[in-house]
């Protein structure tokens, strides 16, 4: 089993490696070895490894500095994702494409199954579903799955970032009336793994850990757990704020939790609530700081 992954400098690829089986040759490549946005860069690469199956991380995340610099979003997770979709149905390769839960405008008070109908409220959710259809049109055996409120112990994200700055002893304004399901790349990652296993699972899916929470919800859940495990000896609790008050370049969806449940069903059961993965993570990021 050949597995070509992309985006191998984000927290995803990161935990797709550390966590492939022994029976996978995997080869993670990062923008500078593969720029999906070029088109004969990713037919040489995957010319070359001729992989069985293509994760597709890669992606241009930066939320609010896309509303300024769309077409530098679209060319990452539009075009790059038809780059890649293409050079993977030259080479008769199994897509696993990574999307995401902005892709829905947030109006919803139910999870979002895999059939709602997309409305991005911000450029970033656009270019992504952009991608999402360009994969799927490309090979019908491809696979996207849509996660959200990613995190590790590694890289940039949220829960990094809150723990960075109750290190430093910042104040903290956090927003609460946005709802989501925060996950850990992690368990994503292992899921995926399971997904390379069944090859017959293809369409859209979604994946993300179990209940939902808010943004704030989540802040205070790491503060309680960093002092819970001597990675902070004290720090101020983090402040709700709302939305508007918080102030952002980009709309978010006030309500993006994601109705997991066929691809749970897939893979054998439901993961881990959203509370017991931020634990592991949080101790992870103690071990590996001592």
């Amino acid at each position: 089993m050949r597995v070509l992954i992309t985006g191998a400098h984000g927290q995803l690829a990161g935990e797709l490696v550390r966590r492939a089986p022994a029976a996978a040759t995997v080869s993670s490549v990062s923008r500078v070895e593969c720029d999906i946005t070029d088109n004969l860069d990713v037919e040489r690469v995957v010319g070359d490894f001729y992989p069985d199956t293509i994760i597709n991380t890669a992606a241009y995340t930066a939320v609010d500095l896309a509303e300024d610099a769309p077409e530098e979003a679209f060319a990452v997770n539009a075009e790059g994702a038809r780059n890649v979709a293409t050079a993977a149905a030259s080479v008769g390769a199994r897509l696993i494409h990574i999307s995401t839960d902005y892709v829905f405008d947030g109006t919803r008070t139910t999870p979002y199954p895999p059939a709602a109908e997309p409305n991005p409220v911000n450029v970033y959710g656009a270019s992504k579903l952009a991608g999402e259809r360009w994969v799927r049109s490309a090979d019908a055996s491809s696979l996207v799955i849509r996660t959200g409120w990613l995190y590790s112990a590694r890289g940039n994200n949220f829960a990094r970032t809150i723990l960075v700055s109750l290190q430093a002893g910042r104040a903290l304004r956090v927003v609460d009336d946005q709802v989501g399901v925060p996950t850990s790349a992690r368990d994503l990652a292992s899921a995926i793994w399971s997904c390379v296993e069944l090859p017959r699972l293809n369409g859209i899916h979604h994946w993300v850990n179990g209940s939902s929470a808010t943004w704030y919800e989540f802040a205070v859940a790491i503060r309680e757990m960093a002092l819970d495990l001597g990675i902070i000896e004290s720090a101020p609790p983090p402040v709700s704020v709302s939305t508007s008050e918080y102030g952002s370049r980009a709309v978010r969806p006030g309500y993006s939790v994601l109705d997991a449940s066929a691809l749970w069903t897939s893979l054998g059961g439901p993961p881990q609530d959203w509370r017991a993965a931020l634990w592991t993570t949080i101790r992870e990021v103690r071990d590996e700081q001592s």
